[in-house]
């Protein structure tokens, strides 16, 4: 495997035409169809993909491998990732496959792999045992399975299943002027008519910027909900899985909002349930905060969603209501699916509006006042990482340092950092946060020089 090739329980991403090949493809392809069939006799696989130019190449691929074995293959076409998993349980599907490279820059491409019953992304262990059966399979082409359209009614059965979840009566007297960007994405069909129903009139953005819907990316988005007088602005990643807000300042508030208004509207809905919330160790002490306020339970895991996705089905199980989510604008509700969704967030947002009467800056001017810096350094081979992790151990010896994900240090004025190495991209991942910008900055130029004299 080539090092840029990224292979974990996010799924596998590659270059295209480099890391990422056909060949790639069909090995992968095939070993996930020898995974799925040591659970299920004659499974049915459902696959979909976003819009990336070289996913038709690679469905071309993805099929080729899983005619390796005797299975069914539903074929959605192009759609968001949570479609992928709701469409699994509506079609009984054993396993599933997701062509897509997510928030990564456009020459990457890559899939997710899904499993049944529950239909979630595959854990480390089982990401293990693919990995296993890959690197033993020869990347032959078989010929295609036998494949079947489910496309058409994909988009419906995911929007029923998020409008049945929310007061569209309350949206709709709103009558929002939204306007949306999917980046180019999977999403836009989705989202269009999502809020279409729920009485918005939708102004779309045609923007050419990365997936990843981080504020640097939303120059135009900002500038189409100022111009057009829009009560907010929304933004979604290349699958649709993550969702990023605009004010109607045109403003991007940051991804950290999503979750942190979903967490504030569901603790006000589901008063005295005794609800728990989930959310990734990078996400913003807001969550902390508004857990806290509203008597709900908090738990931070690893980054990584089928982390969340089996927290929230273990408090299923235990009849426990549960909301989780990430600090990258990723928002999972398991009355939808175990996976972050996009369309649940807008909807979440969009009632929560509705409820209070709030403009987005007024629900912003309200929550916990944090500054959350993100950043990434490159060059990082597995050795480097080490040292780095290491030196912030020993710099930070004195303070509440914790390695359940990378090393994250906690101080005594709230304010905390993390460095942890990205499971879907050759990079560390850097993150500081305090109630004040300076220290903010502060904290992460520390990482930053920690970082660079790690890879000398």
């Amino acid at each position: 495997m080539q090092e840029s090739l990224k292979v974990s329980y996010s799924g596998v991403r590659g270059i295209w035409g480099a890391s990422l090949t056909p060949e790639v493809g069909v090995r992968f392809a095939s070993a996930f169809a020898q995974f799925v069939q040591r659970r299920y006799q004659r499974p049915l696989i459902a696959l979909g993909q976003d819009t990336r130019p070289s996913g038709r190449a690679l469905k071309e691929a993805m099929l080729s491998g899983l005619g390796a074995i005797a299975c069914q293959v539903a074929d959605l076409g192009i759609v968001p990732s949570p479609t992928v998993q709701v469409m699994m349980g509506h079609l009984g599907a054993n396993g599933a496959i997701m062509i897509t490279a997510s928030h990564n820059p456009p020459e990457w491409n890559g899939f997710k792999f899904l499993i049944g019953p529950r239909d979630i992304i595959l854990d480390r262990e089982q990401t293990a045992e693919l990995f296993a059966l890959a690197s033993e399979r020869p990347g032959k082409a078989y010929p295609h399975p036998e494949v079947f359209l489910a496309g058409h009614e994909a988009i419906g059965v995911h929007l029923e299943r998020v409008l049945r979840l929310l007061d569209a009566r309350a949206v709709r007297r709103r009558r929002f002027r939204v306007a949306f960007d999917a980046g180019g994405g999977a999403g836009r069909e989705s989202a269009t008519r999502l809020l279409e129903r729920l009485g918005c009139e939708v102004v779309c953005v045609e923007s050419d910027r990365p997936s990843e819907p981080t504020p640097a990316h939303l120059n135009d988005l900002c500038r189409a909900t100022r111009e057009s007088n829009c009560d907010l602005g929304l933004a979604q990643d290349l699958d649709a899985d993550r969702l990023a807000l605009v004010s109607e300042k045109g403003e991007a508030i940051g991804e950290d909002y999503t979750f942190a208004i979903a967490v504030k509207h569901c603790l006000a809905k589901c008063k005295d349930d005794g609800l728990v919330i989930f959310k990734s160790s990078t996400t913003s002490r807001m969550v902390d905060d508004i857990a806290l306020a509203g008597g709900a339970e908090l738990v931070e895991l690893p980054v990584g969603e089928v982390n969340l996705s089996k927290a929230l089905i273990a408090a299923a199980d235990e009849g426990r209501k549960a909301l989780a989510g990430e600090g990258t604008g990723g928002v999972i509700h398991p009355d939808v699916c175990f996976g972050r969704d996009s369309m649940i967030a807008m909807g979440l947002v969009l009632e929560h509006l509705a409820e209070t009467g709030q403009t987005l800056s007024a629900a912003v001017g309200e929550m916990p006042q944090y500054t959350i810096i993100k950043d990434a350094a490159h060059g990082f081979g597995p050795e480097a990482v080490q040292v780095l992790l290491k030196r912030v151990k020993e710099v930070y010896a004195g303070e509440h340092v914790t390695e359940a994900d990378g090393v994250k240090v906690r101080f005594a004025d709230r304010s905390w950092i993390q460095v942890r190495p990205s499971n879907t991209e050759p990079i560390v991942r850097l993150v500081a946060e305090s109630p004040a910008r300076a220290r903010a900055e502060e904290l992460l130029a520390a990482l930053r020089q920690l970082a660079e004299e790690s890879v000398k």
